[in-house]
């Protein structure tokens, strides 16, 4: 059973690498074209139709991730019966959900205007492009949902991770051409929907054929409808508290500092998400094996493996800090220019927004895979409504980096602090000592590593692409060798380092 959790996490892995380079790599290029040819206005346009959805999609309340948890134990005990049951509720849930995405959408589509300060891009209806962004988000809950998660609760992501990968290069070579040949957004938008589209049916379709012992049918018993509802309502809340902080950060800038300003800061962001989504997706790579693991095993291993995780977590979360702080500048010059570059403050601060808010994944995917939401229901609504507070009044005098500590603050002070009281309390029933001994060693060696770093990277007489290439050979050997010579008499990081090796020589059999 071990290994083939970990076979299956290996392979999710992997194969959701594959998917998350061409979602870098092609919205890279689009985010490139769109500014060179259409303006940074129509990027910025686009970055906060994102967020406003994002904060829409508050709707969905959870459901997607109670009802993957419901399905754990099911899909252990190989109880075809249940998973039916539970994968005909939550196909009715996400058709409603779908709908009333589309309604209030709509609803918010008079009052657009007021979510941007200053002019608007010329020659495009904001509302017609609004509306195509609305049927892209409600498309995803509309078509076969089910399907698509139930790939994930079985381990089996790098299925759905491979489509992504074929579908989102074809459509993404069309955007282009497009784009470029015609300068139009509508297009982009309206291939963007149909990704969802393909994406969805050529999922539910390979996933009904690989397998058909798992078909939607019959209905759940009252207990574990109320279980999930209860379950539910308080996922809802943390969604509504985390997405609302990250959500309306765009939003906020869009409202007090215009369309560019928004632009200029999504690009920024857009790099952080990319590098944050390729640790992502080695942490739910394995949600659902700990949610497994927690379902078979026990507690003792459980919490080892939880530390185990950890440290590898934070290492590849500080070497991912370090790297931007010396790289991400020059970057920015080569691909944006000068005129659309952030001060290297800003850039500090939403490094240390990146580490404060990564650092914590391990906690959150711990507690979604053993369903731990309850417990901390009104964490997330107490800490948006200290970022919501900050943002508004520190983004009237410090601008952009105002609300990047905003956020830190929010995630330092409220979120962390509390989230994992709620972990080690219910869940593994032990101090959280060791686990605060390892972030505080993780944080003094980040800094620590990328002082020395950095100093050494600004002495180097080099700039444009070779400054990238010297200083991105010196990111990739150095803080690494200073963190295995800090850390290689620590046993936990030994066996952390077994259980990387042995996951990667699973794998390769």
């Amino acid at each position: 059973m071990t290994g083939s959790r970990t076979r299956n996490s290996a392979r999710n892995i992997v194969c959701g690498s594959l998917d998350k380079t061409t979602a870098i790599i092609f919205p890279f290029i689009v985010r490139t074209i769109f500014i060179k040819v259409l303006g940074e206005e129509y990027l910025g346009l686009g970055s906060l139709y994102q967020s406003i959805l994002q904060v829409i999609n508050l709707v969905d309340l959870g459901f997607s991730s109670a009802i993957s948890a419901a399905l754990y134990r099911p899909i252990a005990e190989d109880n075809h019966e249940q998973i039916g049951m539970l994968l005909n509720l939550y196909d009715k849930l996400y058709r409603v959900l779908g709908l009333m995405i589309l309604a209030i959408g709509i609803m918010v589509t008079p009052f657009l205007e007021y979510f941007i300060d200053g002019k608007q891009p010329a020659g495009i209806n904001i509302h017609v492009l609004w509306l195509i962004y609305l049927t892209q988000a409600a498309l995803g809950y509309l078509v076969f949902a089910y399907r698509v998660t139930l790939l994930s609760a079985i381990q089996r992501s790098d299925i759905s991770s491979l489509i992504a990968a074929a579908v989102r290069t074809t459509i993404s070579l069309v955007q282009i051409i497009f784009v470029i040949r015609l300068h139009d957004m509508v297009i982009y938008a309206t291939l963007n929907a149909l990704y969802t589209l393909m994406y969805n049916l050529i999922c539910a379709y390979v996933c009904k054929r690989k397998y058909p012992q798992y078909r939607k049918s019959g209905n759940v018993d009252k207990r574990t409808k109320k279980q999930i509802s209860r379950n539910v309502t308080a996922f809802a809340l943390q969604k509504i508290g985390n997405k609302l902080s990250i959500s309306l950060d765009s939003i906020v800038i869009s409202s007090f500092l215009g369309l560019s300003m928004v632009a200029i800061y999504s690009n920024y962001y857009y790099v952080i998400s990319a590098i944050a989504s390729f640790i992502a997706l080695v942490v739910s790579s394995i949600t659902a094996s700990i949610g497994n693991s927690m379902a078979t095993e026990s507690m003792e291993k459980n919490y080892g493996d939880f530390i185990k995780i950890f440290m590898l977590h934070t290492w590849v979360v500080g070497w991912c800090c370090i790297c931007f702080a010396a790289l991400f500048q020059d970057f920015m010059r080569l691909w944006m220019g000068e005129k659309l570059m952030l001060p290297f403050a800003v850039v500090i601060a939403l490094i240390a927004r990146f580490y404060f808010e990564q650092i914590r994944k391990v906690v959150l995917n711990y507690k979604d895979a053993v369903g731990l939401w309850t417990q901390d229901r009104w964490r997330p609504i107490a800490g948006c409504a200290v970022n919501i507070v900050l943002n508004i009044i520190t983004v009237k005098h410090y601008g952009v980096i105002g609300v990047a500590v905003s956020t830190i603050i929010d995630f330092a002070v409220v979120e962390m602090p509390w989230e994992t009281m709620t972990l080690f309390k219910y869940c593994f029933r032990t101090s959280a000592r060791l686990y605060y001994k390892e972030l505080l060693k993780s944080f003094l060696f980040t800094v620590s590593n990328g002082i020395i770093t950095l100093m050494i990277c600004f002495w180097m007489p080099v700039k444009g692409i070779p400054a990238l290439v010297v200083k991105g050979c010196m990111c990739l050997v150095l803080p690494n060798l200073l963190y295995i010579l800090e850390m290689k008499k620590d046993s936990n990081f030994i066996y952390a380092m077994d259980l990387l090796k042995k996951a990667f020589r699973v794998y390769i059999k």
